[in-house]
């Protein structure tokens, strides 16, 4: 079985599909998005750099982000190191 290589960059192993035009991403080359769906669900969509600006495919791509996943969780894991109160892991394959 051979493993498919990142179609942007070519380097890496693909872990997932462009949800605008489905190229095979590697982690260094995907862009995740959170989409807040019915009753509260959120779901997280992978993009290529091309999709994620594009306000057809990626409405959201058109606001400015304050924070993204890796800052938030390095914001509730700070000066937590000490005490025995929850860390937050962010582990997205």
């Amino acid at each position: 079985m051979s493993v498919e290589k990142c179609e942007l960059c070519g380097r890496n192993d693909a872990v997932a599909g462009c949800d605008g035009c489905g190229k095979r991403l590697c982690k260094r080359c995907r862009s995740l998005e959170i989409y807040t769906e019915q009753a509260g669900e959120i779901t997280v969509k992978c993009f290529c750099s091309e999709c994620k600006s594009d306000p057809g495919l990626n409405p959201q791509g058109k606001h400015e982000k304050i924070f993204g996943l890796e800052d938030i969780t390095e914001m509730v894991n700070q000066d937590q190191t000490n005490s025995n109160r929850f860390r937050i892991k962010l582990k997205i394959s």
